[in-house]
């Protein structure tokens, strides 16, 4: 059996190797777990910073050109509407991925299109009603002007508010970090004398940001929950203190399932995985699963994959009402320096389902903010 997957993936500033660690982890499912008679081919066609109509012209060159059996495209939210209806024109199948920064809408419902994502806003939910339980009501809020563009804040901010929590400061960092001394951040957190510190920064950006709060007097005072991409690939030791995340995933979880997914990963690669190749990795046994029952891709994946569940390193992951994944846990990561890097280490975790069917809430929330997927700039 030949099938063809076409896969639409964008170039990004803040993460250069997104494309090849997707492909990577996608590639290791089926170099490690299949028979040969049904290895993929895989096209590949980069889409810039995914939010451009290019997406759709080469999604319809991989339909009718190279006659794909699926395509799998991580793309902009705002152009899911346009490739929905190609998909559902040429009866193919579409399997959209991305970190889970949008929030879904009935709209995007189809019975064409299979949502994969790693969770964030529903994860920011989740964190939000945890806050209030294990640090106070009084959250002050320091936020990129990048990562506060997308749904991460407001998924935090009705969990906490349906907690009885309280947002008491808000502060946004200018859209040039590099110059930024978070001066004005630090004085912000002070006045406001809060509970807690929801931290939603990113990469480098969260390097500096966790520099800054290391050298000053609230370290270690106010507990920080950060945004889980701030505490990913860090080697340096900031000596900053209580930092928790809440997140689907953790590279440092000591699950069988992750550890045997690190292991061959280094093995085949020679280099550590990173979220994005777990992404791909799980893209690869959703695939996987689905041709070695049906000897095909259903059009209808959306459809065919309601009430069905993978085993993934995460752990179980489910698709909802919405044709999204959603985990069956979540996991609380305390933010320690151990030897020569940071580790997330999950001390507990959190039933998922309390977020995974919150779409509804937000139906009424436009979709403003950044055009691009999160992480894709």
């Amino acid at each position: 059996m030949n099938t063809k997957i076409g896969l639409l993936l964008p170039r990004s500033d803040m993460f250069p190797t997104l494309a090849g660690d997707i492909l990577n982890g996608l590639k290791l499912v089926f170099k490690k777990k299949m028979d040969v008679a049904y290895t993929p081919s895989f096209i590949i066609e980069g889409t810039g910073n995914a939010a451009d109509d290019s997406i759709i012209q080469k999604a319809e060159k991989l339909l009718l050109q190279e006659d794909v059996d699926l395509t799998i495209a991580f793309c902009s939210i705002f152009k899911l509407k346009e490739l929905e209806g190609v998909f559902t024109a040429y009866k193919k199948p579409l399997l959209h991925i991305d970190l889970g920064g949008r929030i879904l809408k009935k709209e995007h419902v189809s019975p064409n299109v299979l949502y994969h994502t790693l969770n964030i806003w529903q994860a920011s939910y989740a964190a939000g009603r945890y806050a209030v339980n294990a640090f106070g009501k009084k959250a002050a809020i320091v936020g990129s002007y990048y990562d506060c563009g997308y749904q991460i804040t407001e998924a935090f901010v009705q969990g906490l508010n349906e907690e009885g929590g309280k947002v008491e400061a808000f502060w946004v960092g200018p859209m040039d970090y590099k110059a930024e001394s978070y001066d004005a951040m630090i004085e912000a957190i002070k006045q406001a004398d809060p509970d807690f510190i929801y931290a939603l920064f990113s990469y480098k950006e969260g390097e500096k940001v966790f520099r800054k709060i290391a050298g000053s007097e609230i370290n270690g005072r106010i507990p920080i929950l950060s945004n889980p991409l701030m505490n990913e690939e860090t080697l340096e030791d900031y000596k900053i203190e209580k930092v928790t995340s809440i997140a689907s995933w953790s590279l440092d979880d000591e699950n069988p399932e992750m550890k045997s997914f690190i292991t061959d990963y280094k093995s085949l690669y020679s280099e550590n995985p990173n979220i994005l190749s777990l992404m791909g990795f799980e893209i690869g046994q959703l695939v996987s699963k689905i041709i070695e029952k049906e000897h095909r891709i259903p059009s209808n994946i959306g459809e065919y994959m309601a009430n069905k569940k993978i085993e993934t390193p995460r752990g179980t992951v489910h698709y909802n009402a919405y044709n999204e994944s959603y985990p069956a846990t979540f996991k609380v990561r305390q933010f320690k320096f151990r030897k020569d890097n940071y580790q997330n280490v999950v001390t507990e975790t959190l039933d998922a389902s309390v977020a995974s069917n919150q779409n509804e809430k937000f139906e009424e929330s436009p979709l403003a903010g950044w055009q691009n997927p999160y992480i894709c700039t």
